[in-house]
């Protein structure tokens, strides 16, 4: 048996015997959350949104915010997640465990701290963010594993928790049911990364900001998301609001709404046809 298989692998000109590889540990933790929901009777959906919290922060006061959210009946049931982020020493906060998706070095974010003299301000490492977004993946591949396909996932997110959003939407490989970034920014090194992919240009961004927002600089939240626009063709949408600081205001929020319900609408009617498709005959 030992020399067939080493005779199978050796021949030239065929294909040997390619190893599978091991699952990676986030795709172990992915079936694991997967197999949770799978054995709650009754949890069954077809469609789900991810809402990121910002640093420091819990995901409490956002599921509040998102309390009187209604979506019409045709968009189906949809699982909220509101997930919490790991507790990990800040730069910010003397390296005290803060809840935090990746570490910010300071704020406000902004491209020149006022000083004597003034200066680039420290941005976010790109080892970090990475690894966050790998983390944001997880979340992804679980609700995948369980069968809801990607292109009827949203994700959504409110200050670090919208720029974590914005950096796992734009390196997907296959475009979500959308994303929203609210009082967010670009983390990293570049106002457009370099591992922007097709999935990523192709998904409909809202991006919501305050014009009085003193944590993530309005002109440098509009110039990002300009840059986007044009030098990578992201298909996005950036909505100034006058009187909004950094928060989510209600007219942010209706603004949020119409969005999630256009996104759910269309990949809902989207699913429909790749199913009457399958069914009708050759």
């Amino acid at each position: 048996m030992e020399d067939q298989e080493a005779e199978e692998s050796e021949q030239p000109g065929q294909l040997g015997r390619v190893a599978k590889a091991p699952p990676s540990p986030e795709d172990l933790l992915a079936q694991d959350i997967a197999n949770l929901w799978l054995a709650a009777p009754g949890y069954q959906v077809s469609s789900a949104v991810i809402w990121l919290h910002h640093q420091g922060e819990s995901e409490a006061m956002q599921e509040m915010l998102f309390r009187n959210f209604q979506l019409p009946e045709e968009v189906g049931r949809v699982r909220w997640l509101w997930p919490r982020a790991p507790l990990q020493p800040s730069s910010i906060r003397g390296h005290s465990p803060t809840l935090q998706w990746f570490d910010v070095k300071e704020y406000p974010i902004c491209r020149v701290v006022r000083a004597i003299p003034d200066r680039a301000r420290k941005g976010e490492d790109e080892n970090d963010v990475s690894a966050a977004v790998k983390r944001a993946e997880t979340m992804v591949r679980a609700l995948e594993v369980e069968g809801i396909p990607r292109r009827r996932i949203l994700l959504g997110g409110f200050g670090q928790g919208a720029a974590l959003v914005l950096r796992t939407v734009l390196q997907s490989q296959e475009p979500f049911a959308g994303g929203v970034v609210c009082s967010g920014w670009v983390a990293g090194s570049s106002d457009v990364p370099d591992n922007i992919s097709e999935g990523g240009r192709s998904t409909a961004l809202l991006w919501c900001h305050g014009a009085r927002d003193d944590v993530v600089e309005p002109r440098l939240a509009a110039e990002q998301a300009k840059a986007l626009k044009e030098k990578a063709d992201v298909n996005l949408r950036f909505v100034l609001f006058p009187e909004m600081q950094f928060e989510l205001a209600s007219r942010a929020l209706q603004e949020i709404q119409r969005f999630v319900t256009e996104r759910l609408l269309s990949a809902a009617e989207e699913g429909k046809e790749a199913a009457e498709g399958v069914l009708e005959p050759g």
